[in-house]
């Protein structure tokens, strides 16, 4: 239909991308509607909570920032299929914009990498919840629970970025947004999954923290997440970048 409204022949097609979506309306769910039935909600939450903590527009340094700083939300393409790409976090992107922006502020190569080492990342995606039925698969002491607040993820073989230093910036945002909190720790004798953090950590020196909000159904067709969370994720980011509370 489209091809036809467009006055295209099949033959005036050369090449084509083609992407399945579902299509049916997100929903709230549960007895009291307090959970969100949404498809791509890993990782739309996290890019709506970045973006809105980004517009509120923070008027001074965050939680981790110093006085002068270039608050950036990057939202990257192909996360799922490994990031390389010329869109993509293993790629030069973040490093080459950032690099532009330095020099059109008057810094020099040796100023941006100092930039670089005094910045931290939040690497915001998806967290695994503990799925009653899975309840093994995490560790006793770490059960992520809907509506629970923010997830740090933290891995032993830094398949998350986290570490002490950075796990502290997001702890002190908290804390200013009155956000609730909760830590993921891998169990060591299992598989973890990853995130962009490390590959931003690697490829520019930049001290990162991984975290999320907590879901359930991860990467399937309809995932489910509780309603409070994404404001609680937009809020930490907030207080994070300096922005005025809501």
């Amino acid at each position: 239909m489209v091809a036809k409204e467009l006055g295209l022949a099949p033959d005036d097609v050369v090449a084509w991308d083609v992407m399945v979506h579902p299509i049916e309306p997100s929903r709230l769910v549960g007895l009291d509607e307090e959970l969100v039935s949404a498809p791509r909600i890993d990782n739309q939450l996290s890019c709506w909570a970045a973006t809105t903590a980004l517009a509120a527009g923070g008027d001074q340094a965050g939680s981790g920032a110093p006085e002068r700083t270039a608050q950036v939300v990057v939202l990257f393409d192909h996360e799922e299929v490994g990031s390389t790409s010329e869109r993509g976090a293993a790629g030069g992107f973040l490093g080459s914009v950032l690099e532009r922006v330095a020099s059109a502020c008057g810094l020099d190569r040796a100023a941006y990498l100092g930039a670089l080492a005094r910045s931290i990342c939040v690497s915001a995606d998806g967290a695994h919840a503990t799925n009653p039925n899975y309840a093994d698969r995490h560790e006793p002491g770490h059960t992520i629970a809907l509506d629970g607040g923010v997830v740090i993820k933290a891995n032993a073989n830094l398949r998350y970025a986290t570490e002490a230093t950075t796990a502290a910036v997001v702890v002190g945002a908290c804390r200013e947004a009155g956000v609730p909190l909760q830590w993921f720790v891998n169990r060591t004798d299992l598989a973890c999954g990853s995130t962009i953090g490390p590959l931003t950590a690697a490829a520019l020196g930049i001290a990162t923290v991984d975290v999320g909000a907590p879901q359930l159904a991860m990467h399937s067709a309809r995932e489910l997440c509780g309603c409070a969370d994404p404001g609680y994720l937009a809020a930490m980011l907030r207080a994070y970048l300096g922005a005025p509370a809501t």
